[in-house]
């Protein structure tokens, strides 16, 4: 374009040269028509620009749209498989899906645990606002509630640089009254958000005190590094829908807020020099029909040092509780002159300190040896670690350091479990079966399974991966609910049980351990179900009668290897396969497609959602006629609020559209105007509930 304008100028000039212009008039002319050239030159040269701009829009609008219409095409001859495959695998969602589903849906989730964490707090804040939430006052044990969150953090990220502590006050009772659930939500919850503004460094101070005129309230102080304002954001504990991200922002932190006023206490953020806190109460009840935790070792003399100075003495203070005796250093202190080992009866070292030297000088000693590694960050690798007697994965709890310290003194203190030799026990993994369908477990048909399981989630994963297999599931929210099960079910019919770890009233390992005092159950295989394997915890599992181990999440290949190890093949039993039910992909006002994208690939869950909303919205018909004719316009924007961010969830592309706009007239105070959209939303939330009780019947 450049060498075309000088041409012409160049030309130009040449004319007048050769017209050897010698009048004003005739230099006047000629400034115009030159004038002119320009003008036509920039006109031409910016529409061949708007025309390239143009075509690159057209272009790119082609491209979506042609990748748009793959995906859907794609989406169309795969939704069964997606909605089948309860759980997909990290590495298949990062590496398969990034580029269709993140680019075009949901770009900032990057992990199938995260899909599934935003998946399961979207159905607690649609249980949140349809007041289905239950508070539930049942007794559990401190230490399985902590294992549990740690489990639960464990499975929603990847390794990171994180230094997580439970600093519990040795007045707080290992045994507790309230709804462990909730508690363990809440607190997730917090972290998470945490985690998400890059802290590495996180606390939980728990205390009891009377505080806010509340009454005795136990007290969970979580405080971060993490450095921003939070006390004065209106919005922290808020849940607005992202456009951009096509997620709720501070969904979480909203969930924990509303759990915690529920169970009588609360969330209060506060900011610090060094970081941020979030202080989470709840109703404080000591279970006084459990008894307390049996020491069974006393007096052991112990050394502790590790890379952070906190962790040292909060495993001292564990340890003075449980009546040892106990000595501390810095990592420095540490290294640089090494202690006397013969003087201790047990070392407790973070894994990193484990130099040559130092290893050489345990070696020449009889010291006992526990060392400490990180469970969020267990790609490190410390070969040095391979002398210690036994290995804990911080964070560490109370009653995990106390079994740590019984075992590696014991074995004539524990009572270990006699199994019958007929009966497999799986010390390692089960390995992943390749090719696995949910179809495939249809060669299990008429297999009775007890799943013993107080998550209700968890509960809908484990339904959804055998919902294909005819089998017959009965479930049990606690240990104890299992044992009536059992003792009630005369015929001794059950052929495995899948157990749960950490519950309340009853945990897994308690119920494991009652169920095989009955010789009746000698043959019935036990698999534990567990956020939160380490070595520990798998040791107890085995030690209370356990048969092997399955880690949450539930993954359908794993699981299916479990019943080839455990169940005899039932081919023989199996009936005509039952006609698939025809996947709809578009109803009126919902878009399933797109519903079931933004729920983890996951049509049970998508259903789930789906029956939630329509049990919290079903009347938000009347309920928007009516704000608007008593004039509570901040109400109806609340409504809208909601209604616009989980409309674009579930795939109601119309509604979304729909409270957009009415919120731009909310926002401009145009009230005048509202009154005419009553009818259009009305007629939009009965086309959604008609289309959901369609869809899910």
């Amino acid at each position: 374009m450049k060498y075309f304008i000088t041409l012409i100028l160049w030309t130009l000039t040449l004319t007048a040269n050769e017209l050897n212009v010698e009048t004003e008039q005739n230099l006047t002319i000629w400034i115009a028509i030159f004038s002119l050239a320009i003008v036509g030159v920039i006109g031409l040269y910016f529409t061949s620009e708007q025309f390239r701009k143009f075509k690159e829009d057209s272009d790119r609008r082609d491209n979506i749209h042609k990748r748009q219409d793959e995906m859907l095409s794609s989406m169309s001859e795969n939704i069964q498989n997606m909605a089948k495959n309860t759980v997909i695998s990290t590495e298949k969602l990062s590496k398969e899906n990034s580029s269709n589903i993140s680019t075009n849906i949901t770009k900032v989730i990057d992990s199938e645990t995260k899909l599934l964490s935003m998946t399961t707090n979207l159905i607690e804040f649609l249980r949140i606002k349809s007041k289905k939430i239950e508070i539930l006052n049942e007794s559990f044990s401190l230490s399985n509630l902590l294992n549990d969150v740690t489990g639960t953090l464990k499975t929603s990220i990847n390794d990171i640089e994180l230094d997580l502590i439970y600093d519990i006050d040795s007045n707080i009772p290992e045994y507790l009254k309230g709804d462990t659930l909730n508690i363990t939500t809440s607190i997730v919850n917090i972290i998470l958000f945490c985690i998400e503004n890059n802290a590495s460094n996180i606390t939980i101070k728990i205390t009891k005190d009377n505080k806010f005129n509340k009454g005795n309230n136990l007290y969970f102080s979580i405080h971060s590094n993490v450095i921003m304002d939070i006390e004065n954001d209106d919005n922290i504990f808020n849940s607005n829908y992202n456009e951009t991200t096509n997620s709720y922002d501070s969904l979480g932190l909203f969930i924990a807020k509303e759990l915690a006023i529920l169970m009588d206490g609360d969330i209060i953020a506060k900011n610090h020099q060094n970081g941020i806190e979030f202080l989470f109460f709840t109703s404080f009840t000591k279970d006084i029909e459990i008894k307390k935790i049996d020491t069974q070792l006393t007096s052991k003399n112990i050394y502790i040092s590790s890379v952070n100075t906190e962790y040292s003495l909060v495993l001292k203070n564990m340890l003075l509780s449980l009546n040892h005796n106990v000595d501390t250093d810095s990592k420095n202190k540490f290294l640089l002159s090494l202690i006397d080992f013969n003087k201790y009866d047990l070392i407790i070292l973070d894994e990193e300190l484990l130099t040559f030297k130092v290893t050489q000088s345990l070696k020449d000693s009889n010291v006992k040896l526990i060392s400490c590694s990180n469970i969020f960050n267990s790609s490190k690798n410390y070969p040095n670690n391979i002398i210690s007697d036994l290995e804990l994965n911080k964070p560490i709890t109370k009653l995990g350091l106390n079994c740590a310290i019984n075992k590696i003194f014991e074995d004539s203190n524990v009572k270990t479990i006699t199994k019958s030799k007929k009966l497999a026990v799986y010390k390692d993994t089960f390995k992943n079966t390749q090719n696995i369908t949910l179809e495939k477990f249809v060669e299990f048909r008429g297999t009775k399974v007890l799943l013993v399981e107080d998550n209700l989630i968890n509960q809908k994963v484990f339904i959804g991966i055998l919902s294909k297999s005819a089998m017959n599931i009965v479930i049990a929210s606690d240990g104890q609910e299992a044992l009536s099960i059992l003792n009630n079910n005369i015929d001794n019919n059950f052929d495995i049980i899948f157990m749960d770890i950490n519950m309340p009233i009853m945990d897994g390992y308690t119920a494991s351990k009652l169920i095989r005092e009955n010789n009746i159950f000698d043959e019935l295989p036990i698999v534990a179900l567990s956020a939160l394997t380490s070595p520990t915890e798998i040791d107890k599992m085995f030690a209370s009668g356990m048969n092997g181990y399955l880690a949450k999440p539930m993954k359908k290949d794993s699981l299916f290897t479990v019943f080839t190890t455990f169940i005899k093949d039932r081919k023989e039993d199996r009936r005509g396969k039952k006609r698939e039910k025809e996947t709809i992909f578009t109803l009126d006002g919902l878009n399933i497609v797109d519903g079931i994208l933004h729920s983890n690939g996951n049509e049970l869950f998508y259903k789930e959602i789906l029956l939630e909303f329509n049990d919290a919205y079903k009347d938000s018909g009347k309920v928007f006629k009516k704000l608007v004719d008593d004039f509570r316009y901040e109400q109806l924007r609340m409504l809208c609020v909601d209604m616009n961010g989980l409309s674009a969830s579930i795939g109601a592309e119309d509604m979304h559209n729909l409270t957009t706009e009415i919120l731009q007239k909310i926002l401009y105070k145009k009230y005048d105007l509202l009154p005419n959209y009553i009818n259009s939303f009305t007629q939009e939330i009965n086309k959604i509930t008609n289309s959901i009780n369609k869809y899910t019947s």
